[in-house]
């Protein structure tokens, strides 16, 4: 982002490049695949024509890389006319519909096609044989046409409501499973002879495999496409479920444990990246919430709903992962059914190697996507996926204090999903279906940060001319300190002598603050990190998840050895001391992010975009 020192004298460049935002997303936002939860509207609505405009000249820009810009070389278009003259009309009426001619192959221009290792097209190739004349190779590119509805953007309504509605309900399921697993402890205890260690960490390696995949998923979606990771994830995610509800063992039931938090890895994280695919930012607000309250509620609905079932003696905890079983089998049919590739740059690498295929170099040239130019090789990919947000979390203080801050909630929330049953059973007495209604706060609590998401991004509107992107900051400000508040009522009340309902509200206001933070969190480093926004938000995603699993080996041992309302009273505390993040965020955030490694390379790439942008809109008129 355009960053300066002083709030005032950045307002100006931020509202442009936020205005520049509602043309469609750039090729980062498209590829945003590290967390469940995508910006809600970052933008007021485009004008369709402008949003026709820049789609029709994407082709005509420079390219830079979406995730990993330091590895991608820049490509000049013809239009530059650096390279190549400009083809006759004859030559382009040939062309299929949406490619045209981009620059000739020569040694100046230094560009690598790794992809497709048999084309007749090399790097350093100055010449090739088209129709008998030796003439310099030059590249065609491959784009949608305008308004194809090859182009995830112009998807039928029905099929984007589709698509949607499978993603987000896998999401609900991954998110149900959590809940469903505390509330079946006791009988699970029980039948495979457990410990309080062994049993909880059950949970903690499903979170654990939360944190460590997503580190890999933005190279397998990028490789072999989103619709196909969703396949084999939803069919190794009921295998691993099928496992659990047939375990005999303490191994078998761990094992089974690891398969369904990497598989149910992929609801919780390519979803927010499906979204982003289909939807342009002006009209991602409704899908995002929508999915961001499938992420976050559906750990209060899995013990509400299956909590009957641990209680009726005939079922218990094997028909929780049976009854579970049946639901991911019931969406495996309408995975195959209703989800398409959405990813652009899979489906134009796909159409680009269609037409080499049929057509060869017949046109006068090599048809080549743009993603095919400097493509990082798979495995290279993955090790930089993998490392970049560690490397994050050490160089990068922004990115390190909000993954903390939103760590430790995280964590508060895994000690509500994993301790409710403890302090409702030992402190009132309450029945495990009892407990399981107890877990409808959790379900208000997201509906209530649901609805504050959308007051936060009513302020941004007002505010982001003077603040910038800190316009982000004022719901986390508050819910950092009410979170804190929350503690402090949720673990003062938590005894015999006060009504029930009491702690039940310290637990609305605990999920709906965390509910907000998550959001504003995420947003704010989307905004902060611009084209390496996966790898900040791929490095909250881990520290936090990280932390849940961590938390939920040490909670019913902190309830024990300090009471509940110590234990919850300690973290009220921590998230008391960390509730200052946003406020040093809010006033010290430029200066922050302008001594910044990162930082320094996004602020050099929005001024080119945005002076690229104002070219556009001066052709416009």
């Amino acid at each position: 982002m355009a960053i300066s020192s002083s709030r005032g004298s950045r307002s100006t460049s931020t509202s442009t490049s936020i205005s520049s935002r509602s043309g469609g997303p750039t090729l980062a936002e498209q590829n945003t695949v590290a967390d469940p939860i995508v910006p809600a509207t970052l933008s007021e609505p485009p004008k369709p024509e402008l949003f026709e405009e820049r789609r029709s000249t994407a082709s005509s820009s420079k390219r830079i890389s979406d995730e990993e810009p330091d590895t991608r070389r820049v490509v000049e278009d013809d239009d530059d006319g650096e390279y190549c003259s400009p083809p006759t009309p004859d030559d382009s009426a040939r062309l299929p519909p949406g490619c045209h001619f981009g620059p000739i192959f020569t040694p100046s221009l230094n560009i690598t096609i790794t992809n497709d290792p048999s084309s007749s097209i090399s790097s350093d190739a100055t010449t090739t044989s088209v129709d008998e004349k030796t003439t310099p190779p030059r590249i065609i590119w491959v784009d949608f046409p305008a308004s194809s509805p090859q182009n995830p953007f112009f998807f039928a309504q029905s099929r984007k409501y589709a698509i949607t509605a499978v993603a987000t309900f896998f999401t609900l399921l991954t998110s149900v499973n959590v809940g469903a697993y505390s509330i079946s402890e006791e009988s699970m205890k029980a039948d495979l002879h457990l410990s309080d260690v062994l049993t909880a960490g059950g949970l903690g390696i499903y979170c654990f495999g939360f944190a460590i995949t997503p580190l890999l998923l933005a190279p397998l979606s990028e490789e072999f496409g989103r619709k196909w990771t969703y396949v084999v994830a939803v069919g190794i995610y009921l295998l691993g479920h099928l496992m659990m509800a047939l375990s005999k063992n303490v191994a078998t039931m761990m094992i089974a444990r690891v398969i369904q938090g990497c598989s149910g890895s992929v609801g919780a994280t390519l979803v927010g990246g499906t979204i982003a695919d289909i939807y342009i930012p002006a009209n991602r607000g409704l899908p995002s919430s929508v999915f961001a309250v499938m992420a976050i509620a559906g750990s209060g609905v899995g013990p509400l709903v299956f909590a009957w079932v641990e209680s009726d003696p005939r079922l218990q905890w094997r028909w929780v992962w049976w009854i579970q079983t049946i639901l991911i089998g019931a969406l495996f049919p309408f995975i195959l059914l209703f989800m398409r590739e959405t990813r652009e740059s899979v489906i134009l690498r796909r159409r680009a190697r269609k037409l080499r295929k049929e057509r060869g170099l017949e046109d006068g040239g090599r048809y080549t996507a743009r993603s095919e130019i400097g493509k990082v090789g798979f495995f290279a990919a993955m090790k930089m996926s993998s490392t970049r947000p560690i490397t994050f979390l050490f160089v990068e203080p922004v990115v390190a204090c909000m993954a903390l801050w939103m760590s430790v909630a995280w964590g508060i929330l895994y000690t509500q999903i994993g301790g409710l049953p403890y302090i409702f059973r030992n402190v009132y007495g309450f029945n495990t279906n009892q407990v399981g209604l107890i877990y409808i706060s959790i379900v208000i609590g997201a509906l209530v940060g649901f609805a504050a998401n959308f007051v936060q991004d009513a302020v941004y509107r007002r505010r982001v001319e003077k603040d910038g992107i800190e316009a982000r900051l004022y719901a986390p400000m508050i819910a950092g300190v009410t979170l804190s508040l929350g503690c402090f009522l949720y673990g003062f009340t938590s005894v015999s002598t006060v009504h029930w309902i009491v702690p039940c509200i310290g637990i609305v206001i605990i999920i709906a603050s965390i509910f907000t933070i998550y959001i504003s969190a995420f947003v704010y480093l989307s905004e902060c990190y611009g084209s390496y926004a996966s790898s900040a938000i791929a490095a909250q995603s881990f520290l936090r998840n990280m932390f849940g699993g961590a938390f939920s080996f040490f909670t019913l041992q902190m309830y024990k050895a300090l009471t509940p309302r110590w234990t919850i009273f300690t973290w009220g505390c921590v998230a008391l001391v960390l509730s200052a993040v946003p406020f040093g965020a809010y006033y010290r955030g430029p200066q922050i992010r302008a001594i910044s490694k990162y930082s320094k390379i996004l602020m050099k790439e929005e001024k080119e975009r945005i002076a690229k942008e104002k070219q556009v809109l001066d052709g416009l008129g």
